[in-house]
């Protein structure tokens, strides 16, 4: 009664592969609703803010910003408020970094930064960093990218 036969530890073998390959379908099934999360969230960010953004070039930005009581400069504000939430996924990981440095690289840390410094500018003007998920997405971004590079030279 006490001894382990062969089908029992052919039992325990398919036991142990079957929760192996649950465990690996599980990750990956995570993996890829995160990768999902992200570009939807990508999506929504770019019909919310992003493609209004654009359409402003940064010379008009900083001339809307100096009226801060504006439609417009509220309007803006409100985008970049949008951008800071995405930005709070990013940094807490909620999103996919590698999903959101392939989507936005180039755009996010350059022609969008552009257009939005000068909202955060005027919003941080007493010294507290408002908007630092958006700079450390930024930080991270370049980090990012100097690491690529240099991976490309080796």
């Amino acid at each position: 009664m006490g001894d382990i036969t062969t089908v029992d530890l052919i039992t325990i073998a398919f036991s142990v592969i079957a929760a192996v390959f649950s465990l690996i379908t599980y990750r990956n099934s995570i993996i890829h609703d995160r990768k999902q999360a992200t570009l939807d969230a990508y999506n929504q960010l770019q019909e919310q803010a992003l493609d209004h953004l654009n359409l402003y070039r940064p010379s008009n930005i900083k001339e809307i910003v100096k009226d801060r009581r504006s439609e417009e400069y509220k309007r803006l504000s409100a985008y970049v408020a949008r951008i800071e939430h995405f930005c709070v996924g990013v940094n807490q990981k909620i999103y996919d970094q590698k999903t959101v440095y392939e989507l936005a690289h180039g755009y996010f840390d350059g022609g969008l930064k552009v257009r939005i410094e000068p909202v955060i500018d005027g919003k941080n003007r007493f010294g507290e960093d408002y908007y630092a998920n958006i700079h450390t997405v930024y930080a991270w971004m370049e980090a990012e990218t100097e690491k690529r590079e240099k991976y490309r030279e080796e």
